[in-house]
């Protein structure tokens, strides 16, 4: 029996034959990834995703569709232009270490900011 993983591939590559696929088990046994293909050329960020969407609703059943976290849909000059600077991350994406955002400590942060941009507003 085919695992998810192997599902999805080849639901994909029903639409995306010559395209650049990379899949990857999220958590819990869910399925994600990223697609770029030249048909995403002139598509907004909805029309790429009910185009995906709409190969998955034809091909996978509801427990499978619901096991699917979600694809990044890239046209090739996009995926050069975000990943061109990195190393190959691209191939290798959960290998990218990502700094964390600012800490907020549970708000502390947030009401720290917005009690100095009022200091400075008072000031003025």
């Amino acid at each position: 029996m085919e695992n998810l993983i192997e599902r999805v591939r080849k639901v994909l590559r029903k639409e995306f034959l010559s395209s650049e696929l990379l899949l990857q088990n999220a958590r819990d046994g869910m399925v994600g990834g990223w697609i770029i293909s030249d048909s995403f050329a002139g598509l907004d960020v909805m029309k790429r995703q009910q185009k995906v969407w709409q190969l998955f609703d034809s091909y996978l059943n509801e427990k499978e569709r619901n096991r699917i976290v979600g694809f990044h849909t890239f046209t090739p000059l996009e995926k050069k232009m975000a990943f061109d600077d990195e190393d190959d991350d691209f191939a290798a994406p959960s290998k990218r270490v990502k700094k964390p955002m600012a800490s907020r400590d549970n708000g502390v942060m947030r009401r720290k900011i917005m009690s100095k941009s009022r200091q400075t507003a008072a000031v003025r």
